[in-house]
C-alpha cells in the first residue's frame, strides 16, 4: 500500500490524538515528502521507529490496535532517514518526528471519507476539526436493518455531526451548541452504506466519535450535565423513534444514602437506567448497570439505591412509541420530602422499596394503615392522594392505580352506595368499606328477578375461571334482558379469545379484577366467587355450565362479567339506571312483565365497545329508498357479509315485533359464520343455541346490526 502524509509543524497546542483525521493549520511544509514515502511492505501493524529516539509517540494500547485489525506499514523518509511505522500509530496516537506531525491526507468529502467498516455494538475513531480544515466524512456499511446510536464527544470547541445516506442526503443530525456532546438515536436505520459528517461551528477541536447498534444504546453522550447533584432536580423531555435515548450525567460529592430516580407521566413506554461509567471509555459495559426499571406500559419508573461519590449518568429510552415524560432525580430521602404522615411514609419505603412497585396487597395495606386512629385525617389523605398520583413516580400496576383512585379521590358510585367518597375525617369503617367495593367485590349486586317478585340469595361458586379453553357457546343467558351484553361477549369470545382471557385478572384470594374500557380507557373493579342462586345452588343469572354451584366442572367467566356489569353500572357511565343491580332495586308484590332496571335493555354497540375498547359502529339492516322514481328496498346484507368476513366482531338485533317462529323479537344475536354456498347466516341467540337463517330471513327479522371497526 503506498501512504501519503502531510507533514504540519508541531506547535503546543496540537494534539493529534487521532492523526488519520487531526489537521492543524495549513504551514510550509519543511520536507516534501511527496516522492520520498517509500513504499509499504504488508505485515503485521504496529508502528515502530527504526531509529531509537527519532520519534515520540503515545501508543493506544494494544487491544485497540488488535481489534482495527491493521496488516499494513509504511516506510517515510525524512530527512534522508528512513522509517518504517505502522498505520496504526497514525490512527489512534500523537506521531512526532522532529517536532513534524505526520497526518494522512484529505478525508474531506464523500469519495475520500474514512471507511470505519461494518455497524456493530462498537465502532470508534478520533478526529479534529478546525478552521483550515472544517470537516471530516467517515463510512460504514449497516448490514442489518434496526438501531443505530451515534454520539460525538470530547470536544473543546463547537462541532456538530449529520448521518448522510449514500446519496448525501440527511438523515439526521444533532447540533446542541457550545462544547456540549452531540447524539443521534434512532429506533430504525435501513440496510446501506453511510456517512457521517463532522463539522466545525466555531473553534478548534479534537473529537471522539462512536457509533452502536445497541438496544438500548451503550454509549454515554452527556446529553444533559447536572454538574454536582445535591437535592432534586426535575426535567421533562421525550424519547421516541427518532431519538431513542436521552442521557443526563451528574457528580457526587458525597454519599447519598437514598439516591432516587422516578419517570412519570409517560404517554408511551419508556424506561431509565443508572449508569456507572468505570472504565471512562464512554461505553456502557455489561458491568455498569447499576438499576434499572422496566415496569412496562406507561407505567412509572423508579430507581432507588444508595450511592457513593463518583460520577454517573441517567439513561432514559424508548421501549416502545413516542413517550413524553418527567424526570426527577434526588439525592434525599424522597419520601420525607414528599409525604408528611409517618406511617404513610413508612408504609411507602417499606413496600416499594422490596421491588420498585407498589402491588394490589401493598395499596391495601397502605390503606389499612391509615386507618390506627379509627380516622384519616387530612395529612393522611393528602399523602395517599399522592402516592396514587402518575406524577408522583411511584410505580404500580394500572389496575391497582385506577382502583386506588377510585378509594382515595372517588367515585360515583362511592355516594350511589351509601359509602361516600373518603375525605378529611372519614371513619376507618368507611376506609374499609371502599376498600371492599373496589379491591376485595364485597358490595355486591342487588340480585332479584326479572319480574321483581323475589330476592336471590349468593353462594361460592366453585370451579374455573375457564373451563376448555374459551367459546361463544359458554354465553347463556338466564333471568334478565342484557342479551345486548351476552351477545357482544359472544362476539368477542368468537372472534378475539384473548379480549376476554385478558379481561379477568385472577388476585388469588377467591377475587377477579375485571377490566371494560371507558370511551377506549381501561376501567376496573373487582368481583368475588359469590353469585346469585336458587335455592338449589343453580344459576338464576349468566350460567356456568357445569351445574350447581359446588361442581368442579363450572366456569365462571360469564358470569362473573355479566355480575362486574351490574356492579359497573352504579358508576355511571354504561348507560343503564346508575344502580348496583341486575334486574333493578324495588321488589315487587305482583310480578312485572318488563324491567328497565339495572342493566336490562341496551344496545350491543356499547356492550363491544365496554368488553374490547374497540369503536363501533351500527346501521340498519334494510330501508325503504323513498327518494327514487318507485318506492323500493334495499339492504346491508353483503356489507354485513364483508364485515364478517373482514375478521370484525358483529351482532344482529332482531325487530320488536313480527318476527317468523323460532326467533326471538327483540333480542341479539351473535354472528358466527356465513355460508357462501347456501347463503346462509349462522347466529348464536345467548340463551344457548344456534340458528341458520336465509338472507329473506334476516331481511325480515332483524332491524339493525353493529359491528367493531377494527
Amino acid at each position: 500500500m503506498q501512504s501519503k502524509f502531510r507533514v504540519l509543524e508541531r506547535s503546543n497546542t496540537l494534539r493529534a490524538n487521532s492523526l488519520q483525521s487531526h489537521r492543524s493549520s495549513q504551514s510550509a511544509l519543511p520536507l516534501d515528502l511527496s516522492s520520498d514515502l517509500g513504499t509499504s511492505q504488508r505485515h503485521a501493524r504496529g508502528f515502530r521507529a527504526s531509529a531509537a529516539n527519532q520519534f515520540s509517540s503515545s501508543k493506544s494500547n494494544p487491544r485497540d490496535r488488535s481489534e482495527r485489525g491493521f496488516l499494513e506499514t509504511s516506510t517515510i523518509v525524512a530527512n534522508n532517514v528512513s522509517h518504517t511505522l505502522p498505520i496504526s500509530d497514525l490512527v489512534v496516537s500523537d506521531l512526532v518526528f522532529n517536532d513534524l506531525v505526520f497526518l494522512p491526507l484529505a478525508d474531506n468529502s464523500m469519495s475520500e471519507a474514512n471507511n470505519l467498516g461494518t455497524l456493530g455494538s462498537s465502532v470508534r475513531s478520533n478526529g479534529f476539526v478546525g478552521g483550515t480544515d472544517s470537516q471530516d466524512y467517515f463510512r460504514f456499511s449497516n448490514t442489518t436493518a434496526g438501531r443505530f446510536n451515534l454520539s460525538l464527544t470530547g470536544m473543546s470547541a463547537d462541532a456538530d455531526v449529520q448521518l448522510l445516506n449514500s446519496s448525501g442526503a440527511i438523515v439526521a443530525s444533532s447540533s446542541r451548541g457550545s462544547t456540549g456532546d452531540e447524539s443521534i438515536n434512532l429506533a430504525s436505520l435501513s440496510i446501506g452504506d453511510y456517512y457521517v459528517r463532522v463539522y466545525q461551528f466555531n473553534g478548534d477541536t479534537n473529537y471522539t466519535l462512536r457509533m452502536s447498534n445497541t438496544f438500548p444504546s451503550n454509549l454515554l453522550p452527556a446529553e444533559t450535565s447536572l454538574g454536582t447533584l445535591n437535592g432534586t432536580r426535575v426535567f421533562s423531555n421525550s424519547v421516541g423513534s427518532s431519538d431513542t435515548a436521552d442521557v443526563y450525567q451528574f457528580n457526587l460529592a458525597g454519599t447519598a444514602n437514598r439516591f432516587n430516580i422516578t419517570l412519570s407521566g409517560l404517554s408511551s413506554d419508556a424506561d431509565v437506567r443508572l449508569i456507572w461509567d468505570g472504565n471512562s471509555n464512554g461505553r456502557i459495559d455489561t458491568d455498569e448497570v447499576l438499576g434499572r426499571s422496566t415496569a412496562g406500559s406507561q407505567a412509572s419508573e423508579w430507581i432507588g439505591t444508595p450511592l457513593n461519590a463518583g460520577n454517573y449518568f441517567v439513561q432514559v429510552y424508548q421501549f416502545s412509541g413516542e413517550a413524553n415524560y418527567n424526570l426527577s432525580v434526588s439525592t434525599g430521602d424522597w419520601y420525607n420530602e414528599h409525604l408528611s404522615d409517618a406511617g404513610v411514609i413508612g408504609q411507602a419505603r417499606a413496600l416499594y422499596w422490596t421491588d420498585g412497585s407498589l402491588s394490589r396487597n401493598d395499596m391495601i395495606s397502605m390503606f389499612r394503615e391509615v386507618q390506627d386512629q379509627s380516622s384519616i385525617d387530612s395529612t393522611e389523605l393528602q399523602d395517599l392522594r399522592k402516592v396514587v398520583n402518575p406524577s408522583t413516580g411511584f410505580s404500580m400496576p394500572d389496575y391497582v392505580r385506577n382502583l386506588s383512585n377510585k378509594v382515595v379521590n372517588g367515585d360515583p358510585a362511592n355516594p350511589r352506595s351509601g359509602i361516600g367518597n373518603l375525605s378529611a375525617g372519614s371513619s376507618s369503617n368507611q376506609m374499609e368499606r371502599l376498600i371492599g367495593k373496589w379491591f376485595l367485590g364485597s358490595d355486591r349486586p342487588t340480585a332479584i328477578s326479572y319480574n321483581r317478585t323475589i330476592t336471590h340469595g349468593y353462594r361460592y361458586l366453585q370451579g374455573s375461571l375457564f373451563q376448555n379453553g374459551i367459546s361463544f357457546e359458554d354465553v347463556d343467558q338466564n333471568d334478565i334482558g342484557d342479551c345486548y351484553f351476552m351477545a357482544a361477549l359472544g362476539a368477542a369470545a368468537f372472534r378475539s379469545p384473548s379480549t376476554i382471557q385478558n379481561m379477568f385478572i385472577d388476585n388469588g384470594d377467591g377475587t377477579f379484577t375485571v377490566r371494560f374500557y371507558r370511551d377506549g380507557v381501561a376501567d376496573y373493579l373487582t368481583v368475588d366467587r359469590f353469585v346469585p342462586t336458587d335455592s338449589s345452588g343453580n344459576a338464576v343469572f349468566a350460567g356456568w355450565g357445569g351445574g350447581v354451584n359446588t361442581e368442579a366442572n363450572n366456569e365462571l367467566w360469564v358470569a362473573l362479567a355479566e355480575k362486574a356489569y351490574a356492579q359497573l353500572n352504579e358508576s355511571g357511565w354504561i348507560g343503564q339506571d346508575n344502580t348496583n343491580s341486575y334486574n333493578g332495586l324495588t321488589l315487587s308484590t305482583t310480578a312485572v312483565s318488563t324491567n328497565s332496571g339495572g342493566i336490562n335493555g341496551g344496545w350491543a354497540g356499547n356492550g363491544l365497545r365496554h368488553i374490547t375498547g374497540r369503536n363501533t359502529e351500527n346501521r340498519d339492516v334494510s330501508w325503504r329508498d323513498w327518494w327514487s322514481l318507485f318506492i323500493t328496498t334495499s339492504n346491508d346484507l353483503d356489507r354485513i357479509i364483508s364485515t364478517f368476513n373482514a375478521g370484525r366482531m358483529v351482532t344482529l338485533s332482531t325487530k320488536d315485533s313480527g318476527v317468523e317462529s323460532g326467533v326471538v323479537a327483540n333480542h341479539v344475536y351473535t354472528m358466527v359464520g356465513y355460508n357462501a354456498s347456501t347463503q346462509r347466516f349462522r347466529l348464536y341467540n345467548p340463551w344457548g343455541n344456534t340458528v341458520e337463517l336465509t338472507r329473506n330471513q334476516i331481511v325480515n327479522n332483524f332491524e339493525d346490526w353493529d359491528y367493531t371497526t377494527t
